[in-house]
């Protein structure tokens, strides 16, 4: 009875460890979106043509233990860059970040700065 309690327990950790890898993927900056600026004062994005409002957003409760603050920060940051580059924007403007411990969160909004 003891061989099989190990064995269920070996396998529950198997599944979890399989599991957690799944949970570590962060968003990747992609192809031409380091390009993108992202900037918090508004002074440098006011004569730029407004084209919408984004959310970048990384982590969950579940993803606490996994992942640090630093590459939330990061995953988040380039959500944001990835979204931007599909309105056609070039600059972002970060209004707020909100930091939840489990999670990372930056309000902003695109702009269009080379075509003024």
């Amino acid at each position: 009875m003891k061989t099989v309690a190990i064995k269920q327990s070996l396998l529950l950790l198997s599944c979890l460890s399989l599991a957690s890898c799944s949970l570590l993927d962060t968003h990747q900056i992609k192809d031409n979106n380091s390009q993108i600026k992202v900037i918090s004062n508004y002074e440098q994005v006011k004569d730029c043509r407004y084209i919408n409002e984004l959310v970048g957003s990384k982590g969950h409760w579940y993803t606490f233990f996994f992942i640090s603050n630093t590459e939330l920060t990061h995953a988040s940051i380039n959500d944001l860059k990835n979204q931007a580059n599909e309105v056609g924007a070039d600059t972002v403007y970060i209004e707020e970040h909100m930091g939840f411990g489990t999670s990372v969160t930056f309000l902003g909004q695109a702009f269009d700065c080379l075509n003024r």
